[in-house]
């Protein structure tokens, strides 16, 4: 199993595409190696596409990780792009969040999360690392 973080940093927006399948217990790994790259480069906003990535928190794992996200991160904008069939899942996680102070909102259309970050003109990442397990 393996997974791809393709990124590209404008100002202080950064998009990130995740793609490939990787256990849903090691998450902590992939929000780590997001994370370094917020903090060396001042983000503020981010749009996260997960539509190529296989794995999905179910209620009970993406509260553990909620209650694990750093304090940080509440001053941050999230858009999370997916695909409708995970919106029961995501629904929950997006409320969680908020209620924790974290703005982290879940779009089904990129443009709509575009409009919320107020980003335009977004090319494709070209900056990606690669992880196997």
């Amino acid at each position: 199993m393996s997974y791809k973080i393709n990124y590209k940093i404008r100002g202080d927006f950064l998009r990130f595409e995740l793609s490939g399948s990787y256990p849903i217990e090691k998450f902590r790994e992939i929000s780590d190696d997001m994370d370094k790259v917020i903090d060396s480069n001042g983000i503020s906003r981010v749009m996260v596409d997960l539509r190529n990535f296989k794995e999905r928190f179910g209620v009970f794992n993406g509260l553990q990780h909620i209650e694990k996200f750093r304090p940080e991160l509440k001053t941050l904008k999230f858009a999370i792009v997916d695909i409708p069939e995970n919106k029961q899942n995501n629904s929950f996680f997006e409320n969680a969040s908020f209620n924790r102070g974290y703005q982290i909102f879940f779009f089904y259309d990129e443009k709509d999360a575009q409009k919320w970050l107020e980003v335009e003109h977004i090319t494709k990442p070209k900056i990606f690392f690669v992880k196997e397990y």
